[in-house]
């Protein structure tokens, strides 16, 4: 027994030497302050590897984790409609550059006349002394119509083949039957080609 017990401090004498210097001794003693939290993160490892094969175990919840992918990841699938689309862009992409380059300085203006105050009062003005008697006119007219439906109403008296010829005599019928007259006239004229 004797002789197995030297057979192993021989053995364990080149540990021994390795153990006996300075560099290794404070490796050592760093490895064994850490080893607790080296436990840690091997206990949370083998939690999360159990957790994955449990998961991917299940077959219901690798359906609903891919099915989900699946739903996001055909968002990003161009369909062919929107890669015939491209191809066509593409095609056409000098078309559009020319287009670009002639609407560009315009935008370039249009914008620069945007931020200049005076500029924008200008066509402010411009525009209002344009449609200032269209809209007047729109306005007279509806006043118009509006005064006739008011007398209109209080009118109650019988309209008889003497109002009608009456109202035939005035200017303002006489102007609109001449209207009416040269259009039907040029309605009915052979188009020609």
């Amino acid at each position: 027994m004797q002789k197995t017990k030297i057979n192993h401090l021989s053995d364990l004498q080149p540990l021994l030497s390795l153990l006996s210097q300075k560099e290794v001794q404070n490796s050592l003693i760093q490895t064994l302050e850490k080893l607790p939290e080296l436990v840690d993160q091997y206990s949370a490892l083998e939690r999360n590897i159990a957790f994955i094969k449990s998961v991917i175990n299940d077959k219901e919840s690798m359906e609903y984790l891919l099915g989900g992918f699946e739903d996001e990841f055909q968002k990003y699938i161009p369909s062919k409609d929107s890669l015939d689309a491209l191809i066509t862009l593409v095609h056409d992409l000098p078309k559009y550059t020319k287009l670009l380059t002639v609407v560009e300085p315009i935008m370039d203006f249009l914008l620069s006349i945007s931020r200049d105050k005076e500029s924008v009062d200008y066509l402010y003005k411009g525009a209002k002394e344009i449609v200032g008697p269209i809209q007047q006119k729109v306005e007279n007219g509806w006043d118009l119509i509006q005064r006739a439906k008011i007398e209109a109403d209080k009118d109650h008296s019988p309209v008889t083949i003497f109002t009608v010829f009456k109202l035939i005599k005035e200017p303002a019928v006489q102007q609109s039957i001449h209207f009416v007259k040269a259009l039907l006239t040029i309605a009915s004229e052979p188009k020609s080609k």
